[in-house]
């Protein structure tokens, strides 16, 4: 299939290091996670590793998918984001073989902690089971929307719900307590909230190294300007302190048990 992918996307994702994918799941609930946005054969595109095989289910069934890129990092100075709209395929590379020829090479210029993985043909046997993947295709592109940036990543969140179809915008975290918290639009607007179920993402990575890319996120309804929280994840800002060795260790055997099990159903699966 053919991408209509505008050429300012292209240009957008191509020069981005970190972007986000949103979708409304088959309840309507709002989902959301930071990606390394890539180009196959010049379309938009993720390459999930197995171990997030259950969001690229999610992906596959979704209406309609928002790739976006906000992190003013990841723009041109004083450029707004912008979320594109419309249909996803997902295929799996299970073999790795796409992901190899096209994708990696953007992958370790973009995304350091994938060299200590598959920067040689040594690591790529020894860490066989990081180079299968879900390629997530933005096959075909509906609407776009200009968003501003987040220019705070601790204090700025992507706001993602269901407004007579999927809308992302951009808000500051104002104020509040663990359970409410004040939303202000980034454009200046009044949010129009009902009782609907509303999510709140945001990221940061340590620049130099992504050795820590941590998302945050508030889930519950929004109500006007205000957000009723129902669930928290995830630390604001990025602790100070980097990784020890030994959290690095642990954080890597869990990604490669997750993927190695998703390989292993998939392969199951397919007989």
């Amino acid at each position: 299939m053919h991408s209509t992918t505008p050429d300012w996307l292209d240009r957008i994702w191509r020069g981005a290091l970190v972007a986000e994918v949103c979708w409304l799941d088959r309840d309507g609930r709002p989902e959301s996670m930071p990606v390394t946005p890539l180009l196959l054969d010049d379309v938009p595109c993720l390459a999930l590793p197995y171990a997030q095989r259950n969001r690229a289910v999610a992906l596959r069934t979704a209406s309609e998918v928002a790739f976006t890129v906000t992190d003013a990092r990841s723009l041109p100075s004083a450029a707004l984001g912008v979320a594109a709209f419309g249909a996803v395929g997902v295929v799996d590379d299970l073999d790795g073989s796409v992901f190899l020829d096209k994708l990696l090479e953007q992958e370790l210029a973009k995304y350091p902690p994938s060299r200590t993985l598959a920067d040689s043909l040594l690591l790529r046997r020894e860490n066989w089971w990081w180079l299968p993947r879900l390629l997530v295709r933005l096959d075909r592109v509906t609407r776009t929307r200009a968003v501003p940036a987040r220019t705070d990543p601790t204090e700025q969140a992507l706001l993602i719900r269901d407004d007579l179809g999927l809308r992302v915008d951009t808000v500051t975290i104002a104020g509040g307590d663990e359970n409410r918290f004040e939303l202000v639009s980034s454009t200046g607007d009044t949010l129009r909230g009902d009782t609907g179920p509303a999510l709140a993402l945001g990221h940061d990575y340590t620049a130099e190294d992504f050795e820590r890319w941590e998302p945050w996120s508030l889930r519950g309804r929004l109500r006007g300007n205000e957000l009723v929280v129902e669930e928290s994840h995830g630390a604001r800002p990025i602790p100070p302190r980097p990784l020890s060795l030994w959290e690095r260790i642990r954080r890597r055997r869990r990604m490669e048990k997750a993927c190695r099990g998703q390989i292993a159903a998939v392969e199951r699966a397919f007989g």
